[in-house]
């Protein structure tokens, strides 16, 4: 179980400890969370469980997930917790819960390329009519504050004349996308549940804030994520060469998940209501063969060059640059740890500690 293995604690302590987040402000309170066996939801997850395992805190935390078996698959023991409450849900249904919470991170969305290419109805459903279900039970159950978990790739393609672009999408641009493409049901979706946040501030005087990660990574992967950054992690795991199926060229912004929860957190408890920040760690830029060829270096293998077939291609953004500027968070106290480098070193070596685990424990 990820929540025991010493390196990723000693990492959520020191996330903590260096962070300008007011934790104590959550003691006591409760906290729930959608997509709480995904990347960014699970390690939302883990921050508390922490803060109530080693800090003495009581924060009642409410993991949502489609899928109760994932959820205590993830957090074994820990769902036996007295202040752990596993709830099952489909977000895109009309729901209806018994408990109130004083806040609610709503991470929970289709996020790998290969949903976006077989399933983008529900890609944009989940995004949209789920969105709107948790506002809907925020505003009637007296929740403080909501946190939406959007996307870097709500901005579109960049405008090549926009010279601010220079330092990467800015939380004010929007630039287009190609609604003829299925493809564009993530984007899209996020821009529409991003437009429902402000327009539940409008009319309900709610207490709404959102994030835009860039392309986050970390030992909290799911075993189904497609993304190149996770499949290049994967192999290097297995001690496989990494297959590129482009030419590498597109440049992204990297986040450590570790970090990428410091902000999730930063921005529900300090952001001013309604504003939208990019959770981008740009010491992290690079390209996707950077990226594959710092994981080759960490992992000690080659990068291989591959053709990819109809249904990788169906998936792939059609964005050719997408670099998020850090700079509005950075002003609010975010203190990212983990560059690049650090961060894949970090997965590789905790994700192969957990493999050993399983493995041992299953002879």
């Amino acid at each position: 179980m990820l929540l025991d293995n010493r390196q990723y604690i000693s990492q959520l302590k020191t996330m903590i400890e260096q962070s300008d987040v007011p934790w104590d402000e959550l003691d006591g309170k409760s906290v729930l969370i959608s997509g709480a066996a995904g990347m960014l939801g699970s390690g939302a997850v883990d921050a508390l469980v922490y803060c109530n395992e080693y800090m003495g805190m009581h924060i009642d935390i409410y993991a949502l997930g489609r899928t109760v078996s994932k959820i205590e698959k993830r957090y074994g023991s820990i769902c036996g917790r007295e202040y752990f409450h596993v709830v099952e849900a489909d977000v895109v249904q009309p729901f209806e819960f018994d408990f109130p919470v004083d806040y609610i991170i709503h991470a929970a969305s289709n996020a790998n390329p290969y949903m976006f290419a077989n399933y983008p109805v529900d890609t944009l459903l989940g995004n949209v009519t789920g969105t709107d279900h948790f506002l809907e039970y925020a505003r009637t159950h007296g929740t403080k504050r909501f946190l939406y978990v959007s996307s870097g790739e709500m901005y579109g393609q960049p405008d090549a004349s926009d010279e601010r672009l220079k330092d990467g999408f800015y939380e004010s641009y929007c630039g287009s996308v190609d609604y003829s493409d299925p493809r564009s049901c993530y984007p899209s979706g996020k821009r529409a549940a991003e437009t429902l946040c402000q327009s539940y501030i409008s009319q309900y005087d709610m207490e709404a804030v959102i994030v835009r990660p860039c392309h986050c990574y970390g030992p909290t992967q799911t075993e189904s994520d497609t993304r190149a950054v996770s499949q290049f992690i994967r192999m290097g795991i297995a001690g496989e060469d990494i297959v590129l199926k482009s030419d590498g060229s597109l440049e992204r912004t990297h986040c450590y998940v570790v970090d990428a929860v410091q902000a999730m957190y930063l921005v529900l408890l300090k952001a001013p209501n309604g504003e939208a920040y990019n959770i981008a760690d740009n010491r992290s830029d690079a390209s996707i063969r950077v990226l594959a060829e710092t994981i080759s270096e960490v992992s000690k293998k080659q990068v291989i060059f591959d053709i990819p077939d109809s249904v990788d291609k169906k998936g792939f953004s059609k964005v050719t640059r997408a670099v998020l500027n850090g700079k509005k968070l950075v002003d609010i106290g975010w203190k990212p740890i983990w560059d690049l480098k650090a961060g894949i070193q970090s997965t590789i070596e905790i994700m192969r500690t957990e493999e050993a685990g399983l493995n041992k424990g299953a002879k």
